[in-house]
């Protein structure tokens, strides 16, 4: 059996929501919501919180949560792939103690709504079907434009001059979402890099999406669990004939609620 390691990564600055992965959700932490979506997996046999900071580890250590120091080359956000980096370090620390370590799996505290079914379906993607990487995205179906000079636009993915339903539409786009990544040891040791190789992908309802960066992110995460816990404790992902966008409990009482805040 592969032996697969859960990373959480929990700064304790944040440049966007000061304090951030201890904001609560549901009387929750956002740390604490990662690392029960982490315990609740089949999948994962270990699940560790890296964190520079002391209230963050006591946190972490309360849900359940192993701890792992961060080093403060690593805790500022501030260069190129500084969590790939941090994830290599950490594989690094635990071989060296003799741990066996197959698969990494990375989880961010900003994706509250995710759920240990998509991740358990990430893991098997590297640990039963043969992928290299995985990654967690939604299905979207924007008409994106780039900018052409300093003020002109162009499309970048259909041409207006054949404008048709976005249903339609001959391109399969997806974004990604930054909830679950998963990939073997040896191609993060290797390239130094989370993705690579032979990369599968889970998608997720856009709703469930949500990178918690920003104030207005946090505030729509809460109003949306408190949807969700309220209406039902598991609500099915994806009702296939629901466009991305229009996959949202409630989407009347969140819009009535999200004036008032």
């Amino acid at each position: 059996m592969k032996e697969v390691v859960a990373i959480i990564p929990a700064r304790g600055g944040s440049k966007g929501i000061p304090r951030k992965n201890l904001k609560l959700i549901g009387g929750q932490p956002l740390v604490g919501h990662a690392i029960n979506q982490a315990l609740s997996c089949r999948g994962i046999h270990r699940t560790i919180v890296s964190t520079e900071d002391s209230e963050i580890r006591q946190v972490a250590m309360s849900f359940g949560a192993e701890v792992m120091d961060r080093p403060e080359k690593f805790a500022h956000d501030n260069t190129i792939q500084e969590v790939d980096r941090l994830l290599c370090y950490t594989v690094d620390r635990l071989e060296q103690t003799g741990e066996q370590i197959d698969v990494v799996v990375l989880l961010y505290a900003t994706a509250p709504l995710r759920d240990a079914e998509t991740i358990d379906r990430a893991v098997h993607l590297v640990t039963h079907e043969g992928y290299d990487s995985a990654l967690s995205v939604y299905e979207d179906t924007s008409y994106i434009w780039r900018k052409n000079g300093h003020d002109t636009l162009e499309p970048v993915n259909y041409d207006p001059a054949k404008r048709g339903p976005r249903q339609k539409e001959a391109w399969n786009q997806y974004v990604e979402n930054k909830a679950v990544y998963v990939m073997n040891r040896h191609l993060l040791m290797n390239t130094g890099c989370r993705l690579g190789g032979r990369i599968g992908f889970v998608t997720m309802p856009r709703w469930r999406s949500i990178d918690v960066d920003q104030p207005e992110d946090l505030r729509v995460c809460r109003l949306l669990h408190e949807n969700l816990e309220r209406r039902q404790p598991n609500p099915p992902d994806r009702d296939p004939s629901l466009s991305p966008q229009d996959d949202l409990p409630d989407r009347t009482v969140l819009a009535t609620k999200w004036r008032d805040v």
